[in-house]
């Protein structure tokens, strides 16, 4: 058979690093010459970033807890519009999806892509790989995990997240540069440094400023300045400032102030904000645990340090901003490592691939033997 149409489903619709992974990745199969139809919520960031891209656009709702409701609304969506293979991108379109293969309703192949370490009972994610013909794991890590949550690993295929440079090659003007020192209060005579992340472990960083002797701005971008953690921002020593910021998509000129990036999270599954990052040359400290591990080589292309260790922070944080050969060295070996490594490129290459090897494996339906399946 031929492989002329993809169904790509999407349950989120903010600006996580996982809906912006599935978002270009979607775009650059069309490119390649695929028909893609996505499905996503209504009236959502990336519905319209859908459609200003071209893509063929479905807004579906999918409801918590009403895995056959939405089901059946995926089912209505593939009857009026047949594709030859389907590709699941996040938690309740996966759990929708798996229950119409399961149930015999599923015509065409399910790529079911874990973008995440994963979190679901071993029972789930035995079923999911019974009726997936292949699962996507964004890193080794995740792959790793899911094996030991009983998935099968020959069903198993790495694939990582491709850095966006759509996002980040743009230029930044005077006036928004502007703008961004004025929102964060920027001061010339203040080292800058910065998370760039939905709340991801942040108070570990905070701990460690209790013992960072050089002054700094710490930049906590994608953190409610209303809430836990911008309260604890006030407990640091007087010689720094912390900037607690809510997410906002137009994050690129921040970048050009920050002098270090870090990623205190202790569960990521390839950080898109981490590739973004190194891929502008800024020298990175992420925490040696899941996806970090296999993005960052520790001394090499950025800096790798134990979780939740808030002295070991410190020691990093001091060591790039005291050593600026070093840290220049790693930025520009990370920026090596994003845009070569992970080219988004090689992400829709390798993915293309897969769906053509899918489609020819798996030509008919095949619905497992599991008899009366309740979830």
């Amino acid at each position: 058979m031929t492989l002329s149409s993809v169904l790509q489903v999407l349950h989120q619709g903010g600006g996580a690093g996982s809906v912006t992974s599935t978002l270009h990745l979607s775009l650059g199969l069309a490119r390649a010459g695929l028909q893609v139809r996505f499905v996503c919520p209504p009236e959502s960031e990336v519905e319209s970033l859908a459609r200003a891209g071209g893509l063929e656009v479905y807004p579906l709702a999918l409801q918590p807890h009403r895995r056959r409701e939405n089901a059946a609304a995926l089912a209505r969506i593939l009857d009026n519009h047949p594709v030859d293979v389907i590709n699941s991108q996040s938690a309740r379109d996966r759990q929708a999806l798996t229950w119409l293969a399961l149930t015999g309703r599923l015509r065409v192949p399910l790529v079911v892509t874990r973008r995440q370490m994963p979190r679901t009972f071993i029972p789930e994610n035995w079923l999911v790989s019974r009726a997936a013909a292949q699962i996507v794991a964004v890193s080794r890590s995740v792959a790793e995990a899911l094996v030991r949550r009983g998935t099968s690993r020959r069903k198993l295929t790495v694939i990582p997240n491709g850095v966006v440079t759509d996002r980040i090659d743009i230029p930044v003007t005077p006036a928004a540069l502007d703008e961004w020192k004025e929102r964060i209060a920027w001061q010339p005579a203040q080292r800058t440094i910065g998370v760039v992340a939905r709340p991801k472990d942040q108070l570990v960083v905070l701990r460690a400023l209790e013992t960072v002797r050089t002054p700094v701005r710490l930049v906590l971008a994608g953190v409610d300045p209303r809430g836990h953690l911008a309260g604890l921002a006030g407990t640091v020593p007087d010689r720094h400032a912390v900037v607690c910021l809510p997410f906002r998509p137009d994050v690129r000129p921040l970048y050009e102030l920050l002098e270090l990036v870090m990623l205190p999270s202790r569960s990521e599954g390839l950080s898109q904000g981490l590739l973004e990052a190194m891929a502008l040359g800024k020298p990175v400290i992420a925490s040696a645990a899941t996806g970090n591990l296999d993005l960052v080589t520790d001394g090499v292309d950025g800096r790798l340090v134990p979780p939740l260790d808030p002295p070991a922070w410190a020691a990093a944080i001091e060591q790039l901003l005291g050593h600026p050969t070093l840290a220049n060295r790693l930025g520009a070996a990370g920026r090596q490592t994003a845009r070569v490594t992970y080219s988004l490129e090689h992400t829709i290459g390798r993915t293309l691939r897969l769906y053509h090897a899918v489609l020819t494996m798996f030509p008919q339906p095949r619905t497992p033997s599991l008899g009366a399946v309740r979830w």
